[in-house]
């Protein structure tokens, strides 16, 4: 009997709390006002103290906006050999296997219980300047900033009769899905709670797509971090197969669909999931991975909710010319540089599919302003509705049986 009234009452506070997170607004709509960007941890090696040209390099990794916000979703971690670095540390430096300095290693935000390497290579303006920005980087940005809902995008295996089939798959499915999708009807109540700064109205689904080549030297930054979205997409058994991720809101890849993987359903259910209501606001609790952008989200986008977590003020340079203490950082604070330009610049055609009408694009930034996650009205009558069937069913089980 006893057991009974606990389950049910378990049963009772977990429906209160999943109702207490879910929302109405689509889900690559609410990545995009709500979810800053996880950070990249970029490691420098260096022996002795950095130049000051090292230095101005390391900046560019951390740019800052006129508010003195970070604009990258990465931040610097100077490692100086020579003043006796965290014992992690140095077996991390030697695990490069090479004895150019300065050395970067760039590793992405933990997710899998440690951070992954992204890439390992010299210290240098021009290898910075590929982490930190692409050509496809810059599309996938443009096209989301522009109204599309999710980009895809389809890692080529190398194998041209696999990557046009897996090609072809995508296309008439996004094409088919644009057509069939229908947004979630917005809760008025989400909307005074601040989870959507647009008219509900103004809300489109649209689908793009872009291809990555194998061998793109451009690109090669950006599809080591789509690998570290699972930690065995790197695996042998997967290195001739095409991939698909769908990216969304500030740059954040779903998951992978993988050579026969990338068919119509698993399409189509990546696709429900991220037009459908947000059923969990919390970003952790979601799949995908960010990668690393140069945006100015919080510019570019209207955002109405505190960030759901609060972290770290940022080491950044501040740690050149100081030994690392080697504790790692868990940040998610926002960055972006500015892609006003970028915004503003004409739409490229090359390898890009679009189906319909976009999302107007949402207005001048504002400041990140707090909204509870749910209203206090809304809450209420989740707690009260979670309690009145507690009581409820403790009245089926002390009612007095008939003689």
């Amino acid at each position: 009997m006893i057991r009974s009234i606990i389950t049910l009452g378990v049963l009772a506070g977990l429906m209160v709390a999943s109702s207490a997170q879910a929302c109405s607004v689509p889900v690559f709509r609410y990545a995009l006002e709500q979810w800053r960007p996880d950070s990249f941890e970029v490691i420098v090696f260096h022996q002795g103290p950095l130049s000051d040209a090292q230095k101005e390099l390391a900046a560019k990794v951390e740019p800052k906006n006129i508010d003195a916000s970070y604009t990258a979703n990465a931040w610097v971690r100077a490692v100086d050999l020579d003043a006796a670095p965290d014992a992690a540390l140095v077996e991390l430096w030697e695990q490069q296997e090479t004895k150019t300095l300065p050395w970067m290693l760039v590793r992405s935000p933990a997710k899998f219980g440690k951070p992954l390497n992204v890439v390992s290579q010299e210290f240098n303006e021009e290898n910075v300047t590929s982490l930190l920005d692409s050509p496809l980087r810059k599309k996938i940005t443009d096209g989301i900033l522009k109204g599309d809902s999710v980009v895809w995008v389809l890692l080529k295996s190398g194998d041209a009769a696999k990557d046009a089939a897996a090609e072809e798959i995508m296309r008439g499915e996004l094409k088919r899905l644009q057509g069939e999708l229908k947004l979630p009807e917005i809760d008025e109540q989400d909307i005074e709670d601040g989870f959507l700064s647009v008219n509900p109205d103004d809300l489109k689904l649209r689908f793009s797509m872009i291809t990555v080549a194998k061998d793109d030297a451009q690109e090669q930054a950006f599809e080591q971090m789509l690998l570290t979205d699972e930690p065995d997409l790197r695996d042998p058994e997967f290195a001739n197969e095409p991939m698909a991720l769908p990216v969304f809101g500030r740059g954040r890849a779903l998951y992978a669909l993988i050579g026969k993987g990338i068919n119509a359903e698993t399409i189509e259910d990546a696709g429900r999931f991220l037009t459908g209501a947000c059923q969990c606001t919390v970003k952790a609790q979601n799949p995908g991975v960010d990668i690393l952008t140069s945006v100015d989200w919080d510019r570019l986008v209207v955002p109405t909710l505190e960030k759901d977590t609060i972290l770290p003020a940022l080491a950044g340079l501040s740690g050149f010319g100081k030994e690392d203490d080697g504790h790692s950082h868990s940040d998610d604070h926002s960055h972006a540089a500015d892609h006003a330009d970028a915004v503003t610049s004409s739409k490229e055609a090359t390898d890009e599919t679009s189906v319909a009408a976009s999302t107007p694009q949402a207005g001048s930034a504002t400041e990140m302003t707090e909204a509870p996650a749910v209203s206090v009205g809304k809450l209420a009558i989740y707690v009260v509705g979670g309690l009145a069937l507690l009581v409820v069913g403790m009245s089926v089980v002390f009612a007095p049986k008939p003689s």
